[in-house]
């Protein structure tokens, strides 16, 4: 070490005092825990003590849609619905397909009073309806629509005085059809469903598949409609020897010259002798 007082640079001296001095101990400085963190976690251990009850899972059991709760000190489970509050025992759990659930019927007694409302009021001039008819269709497809008396008259005037029209041989004359039985009973048609319905003596109306009798062609309409959707797809055109091309239905063929209608190709071609065919 060089004495002092020659001139060494007063950094070096500085330097050489700081390493002379002794080393000062860090004190163990421990972090206490945070206050604030045990009052939460006091006041969670709590909560959990006054609330005593773990939500674990949800199901649905009869008209109750439930959720299992586990009460600590108890063996046993319980079943809480979350609609109307009834609660039972897990053991007892037959109480909850035995009983109804209150929300539920509430709900269900309002859509069905919903429904009736609607069901009272013509869908046309608002007046009380009588029932739910396939009166419109779209895209083929059958709408109800809730009707009076008085329009339900009118839309079966209608049916009674509707006829097809069909395309002759020629393609280029349209006959109006007819059926044979025009003459002696009331007869009705109906167009969406390519189909015709006779009255007989009583005023009775049966289904033309299958007998059924109604009061009324719309009542006949509509089960025709719901029970054989199937049959008016077999309309279409057909090619007969000794008769040519003709329209037919699932009812039968027309002749292609008056528009008559008959049940089978043989009865058809009789007819059609009569007009010089055949």
């Amino acid at each position: 070490m060089l004495p002092l007082g020659l001139g060494r640079p007063e950094e070096l001296l500085e330097l050489e005092e700081m390493l002379e001095e002794p080393k000062q101990l860090k004190p163990d400085i421990r972090e206490e825990p945070s206050l604030e963190l045990e009052e939460e976690e006091h006041e969670e251990g709590e909560a959990v003590e006054r609330t005593g009850t773990v939500q674990v899972q949800t199901m649905k059991i009869g008209e109750h849609e439930v959720v299992e709760e586990i009460v600590e000190g108890e063996d046993v489970s319980y079943l809480k619905c979350v609609r109307c509050g009834m609660t039972v025992r897990l053991d007892e759990v037959s109480k909850l397909s035995e009983t109804k659930c209150i929300e539920t019927q509430v709900v269900t007694k309002t859509v069905t009073e919903s429904k009736t409302v609607e069901l009272k009021t013509c869908g046309y001039c608002g007046g009380e309806a009588i029932g739910l008819y396939p009166v419109e269709y779209v895209d083929n497809n059958p709408i109800e629509v809730p009707v009076c008396g008085q329009c339900a008259g009118k839309i079966e005037e209608t049916y009674l005085k509707a006829r097809p029209n069909m395309t002759g041989l020629t393609r280029k004359a349209r006959v109006r059809c007819r059926h044979p039985l025009e003459a002696s009973r009331k007869v009705a048609w109906h167009h969406y469903t390519a189909t015709w319905y006779v009255g007989d003596e009583k005023g009775i109306w049966p289904c033309p598949a299958c007998g059924a009798g109604f009061d009324r062609i719309l009542e006949a309409v509509k089960h025709f409609t719901e029970r054989h959707p199937e049959l008016p797809a077999r309309s279409g055109r057909e090619y007969i020897i000794g008769v040519g091309e003709v329209s037919r239905t699932w009812q039968g063929y027309y002749c292609p010259t008056c528009g008559l209608l008959y049940e089978s190709e043989v009865a058809l071609k009789e007819h059609y002798k009569t007009h010089g065919g055949g």
